[in-house]
């Protein structure tokens, strides 16, 4: 595991909480008091990524707890499935938003664009420093990333909702915020998108991007190893590769198969960079199957 990854901090977790509240406050204030859908939306996200902040840090604190009987590798994967469900539910919300926005082309109403203007300015002050607190923290969690890429959305919602409100003001063009809602609420959906793939990926345990066959032909390289079979690698975690396989040692080698595991482990760790090894040293049993089953996963 990469000890250099960062954490959110406790400090800037509170600090990031109090700001998305305060936002969600002011938005829902401001999109009363001036009718615009856009605010409420956003509102209705800053809302959410409240949520998903306690949530990320939550997830955060459990996934750095020690294996245990319980949980004999560790509960990293907390954070994967909060980053899941964070990144799912901001789908969620966002179709829903994209149906609000159509209905309100369908039914404009006029909007008070002074209110809403400097609603959304307010707003992209405290999103954008949301965001930048974030930002480092993202680069080494999936989990933090999702969250980072919640207030990220918001930051980016509140320009739209600027340039809508300028619009406002100026043409009296009231269907521009229904459609800068659709706008935002499909981009939002579009960079999520990632998120929840590689999340699932990883909770399915799918076999992960690595070489097997340069996997296969290393491993058969090292003395006394005359086949390999029965390989299953899947990730613990968005950085943590667990790998499997049974390994066929020459009859006249068998007395060394504690320096051949050694041997193997220590290609398999530094050549391709998987954290966990478990293998299964044999002398026939297997030799002729096929390298792999289908990437199997266990």
């Amino acid at each position: 595991m990469d000890v250099n990854v960062r954490k959110l901090t406790g400090r800037k977790f509170a600090l990031v909480t109090l700001l998305n509240v305060a936002i969600t406050a002011v938005e829902i204030v401001g999109g009363l008091f001036s009718g615009s859908l856009a605010l409420i939306t956003d509102a209705i996200h800053n809302f959410g990524d409240s949520l998903s902040i306690v949530l990320s840090y939550s997830a955060q604190k459990i996934g750095q707890r020690d294996q245990d009987e319980r949980a004999t590798f560790g509960y990293h994967r907390v954070e994967i499935l909060t980053a899941f469900v964070n990144s799912l539910a901001l789908i969620l919300i966002s179709l829903v938003l994209v149906w609000e926005g159509i209905q309100r082309l369908l039914h404009q109403q006029p909007i008070n664009g002074a209110v809403m203007f400097w609603t959304a300015v307010i707003s992209f002050c405290f999103n954008m420093g949301s965001a930048i607190l974030m930002h480092a923290d993202s680069k080494g969690s999936l989990n933090i990333k999702a969250t980072y890429l919640h207030l990220l959305a918001d930051a980016l919602a509140s320009i739209a909702v600027i340039i809508g409100a300028l619009v406002v003001m100026t043409l009296h063009i009231y269907w521009i915020d229904a459609a800068l809602t659709i706008t935002v609420s499909l981009y939002i959906i579009y960079e999520t998108f990632g998120v929840v793939r590689q999340t699932s990926k990883i909770l399915l345990q799918n076999a992960p991007n690595l070489d097997y066959d340069a996997i296969s032909e290393a491993m058969t390289q090292i003395p006394g190893v005359v086949g390999v079979h029965h390989i299953h690698a899947w990730m613990e975690d968005e950085r943590d590769v667990i790998f499997s396989a049974h390994v066929n040692v020459a009859p006249d080698d068998i007395a060394d198969i504690e320096v051949i595991t050694a041997q193997e482990t220590a290609l398999l760790q530094r050549q391709f960079k998987i954290c966990h090894v478990t293998l299964q040293l044999e002398i026939k049993h297997g030799l002729n199957s096929a390298r792999f089953a289908k990437h199997e996963m266990l």
